[in-house]
């Protein structure tokens, strides 16, 4: 049996869907990593009572780590349907590879911090809850990392990732 070309199997750019799931992902971890106090609070206070405590931004913040991984499972399915488009050829091979460690990685803090967040908050496992508070640890430079990286292949080696983030190509 033969194999398919990556290129064969790539699009061009990226869909109008994967799009908006990018950035509206983008902007809910944005704000659970901006206004997560509430919830250490509540966590705190859920480790020694037996009941989940009342706290708006601690149930705001459990609500959008649910969101975060219906989204990312979503965004898992449709990338895996769709495909993505191959990294620039220009590139050097190890940039590329940077690129795809970088994006591997987020992708499976899109699932682990919710998950953790989740067996913390709702199972009331504390391991879990550190597991999650230090994640942001490792979260945040990848995050900045990709940004970086986005930047510079953007404005330096004019590879145009940025504005295929930002604008569908049709199938």
């Amino acid at each position: 049996m033969a194999v398919r070309e990556k290129s064969m199997s790539s699009p061009s750019g990226y869909s109008r869907l994967q799009i908006i799931l990018h950035w509206t992902i983008a902007a809910l971890i944005l704000v659970q990593l901006t206004i997560n106090s509430d919830m250490q609070q509540a966590f705190a206070q859920r480790l020694t009572g037996d009941t989940l405590p009342e706290n708006a931004g601690a149930t705001f913040h459990a609500a959008i780590g649910i969101a975060v991984l219906f989204l990312a499972t979503l965004r898992l399915g449709i990338r895996h349907a769709h495909g993505v488009p191959l990294p620039p050829k220009a590139n050097h091979r190890l940039l590329n590879l940077l690129g795809h460690a970088t994006h591997l990685l987020l992708y499976g803090f899109l699932f682990f911090m919710p998950i953790s967040g989740a067996l913390a908050w709702f199972g009331g496992i504390e391991t879990a809850g550190v597991l999650h508070e230090l994640g942001r640890f490792i979260l945040i430079p990848a995050i900045l990392l990709h940004i970086g990286g986005a930047i510079v292949e953007e404005l330096v080696l004019n590879n145009r990732v940025i504005r295929r983030m930002i604008r569908a190509k049709s199938p």
